[in-house]
């Protein structure tokens, strides 16, 4: 496919396909670690330079993809995408990762997924599909590169995974494969741990759609059984610091940004910059920490849904149900039953 054309073609001009940087930071690495060597063309020196640079740059992805093809080659490995994404984490996606890593439950991961993924790669779409009690997880290039796209449809196949380890355990492996037919069947048996691979026009696959409510990975860690005073210990960093006081004015309905800035001793702006350097938003936090008190208060069978709503800061309960069913594609009562049954809540919505 041709992606540039004469000035004459201007109006059936196709769009380059560029991907963020921070993509292909695992294969630059593997190849700087493994010694890969090509031909030192453009793509062998422009690429890997510009991802140490600027992790957030657009790539074109033919350039990258070409990248790929060339490593695998060199170094021997036929299913390099498995192989250098088998300890690749979100977090490693640039600003966009970062995002995901810290998303509440699976269903606000998704929410962003969806949300924002055009902005991080304008050539392939990840998408999410319900289908019964399970829901399809899949990826597709938009354009065909040529070489090289399979092993980063393979990278990413692998890094759609991490996501739902989040919440289902590091050990998690989906008991449904798909692949399209230019991918390695046995090869993909082997990184998923199952035999149930078949394929199809889109590569990804299953997972239960009770996980879609589930708190991320670090919100069970946090929400272990503590003592009051375990529970109150000083954060040691800015953000933890910020979301200490946060939670703190939440109780006195005071949870502005204008007000926290008081609080804390600086501008609103200066704060909102500090946030900034540390890769986080006053709204992202907010909603954190309100999201990790809900769960908390709704396990109190006593505690109604609308004193639960004043005691977060709300002053209409409807935006508390409102920011719950975006958080966890479920309402409060619903998520409380379900906790109470000891049923994984499952009956949820894709969209925001």
């Amino acid at each position: 496919m041709r992606f540039l054309v004469t000035e004459g073609e201007a109006s059936e001009m196709t769009p380059v396909p560029q991907v963020r940087a921070s993509a292909y930071l695992p294969f630059v690495e593997f190849a700087e670690k493994h010694g890969a060597r090509c031909d030192r063309a453009i793509d062998d020196e422009l690429l890997p330079a510009v991802v140490r640079r600027d992790e957030e740059a657009l790539v074109p992805m033919h350039l990258a993809h070409a990248f790929l093809a060339k490593t695998a080659r060199s170094a021997g490995v036929a299913n390099l995408g498995y192989a250098v994404a088998d300890q690749a984490r979100i977090e490693g996606l640039g600003d966009f990762g970062r995002s995901l890593a810290r998303s509440l439950t699976l269903h606000d991961a998704l929410g962003k997924l969806r949300r924002q993924f055009a902005d991080y790669s304008s050539a392939e779409q990840i998408w999410p599909t319900r289908s019964g009690a399970k829901v399809l997880f899949l990826h597709r290039h938009v354009y065909d590169t040529g070489p090289g796209r399979r092993e980063a449809q393979q990278c990413a196949l692998l890094l759609m995974r991490d996501l739902i380890r989040h919440v289902a355990g590091p050990d998690w492996q989906p008991g449904e494969v798909l692949i399209t037919p230019d991918h390695d069947v046995p090869a993909t048996q082997e990184a998923f741990e199952t035999n149930n691979v078949r394929q199809t026009a889109s590569c990804g696959f299953a997972f239960p759609a009770e996980f879609l409510s589930q708190p991320f990975e670090r919100f069970r860690a946090e929400n272990r059984d503590l003592t009051a005073f375990e529970a109150s210990v000083p954060g040691a960093g800015f953000v933890r610091s910020v979301k200490e006081t946060i939670a703190a004015l939440i109780v006195e309905g005071r949870c502005h940004l204008s007000v926290l800035a008081e609080v804390l001793g600086t501008h609103p702006r200066t704060l909102q910059r500090n946030l900034s350097e540390c890769h986080h938003q006053y709204s992202d936090i907010l909603a954190e920490v309100r999201f990790e008190a809900a769960t908390k208060l709704l396990e109190d069978p006593h505690r109604k849904v609308i004193e639960i709503a004043f005691d977060l800061g709300y002053t209409d309960p409807a935006n508390f149900t409102r920011a719950f069913r975006q958080w966890t594609g479920i309402s409060p009562s619903d998520f409380r039953e379900a906790r109470e049954s000891n049923a994984k809540p499952f009956r949820v919505r894709l969209s925001p």
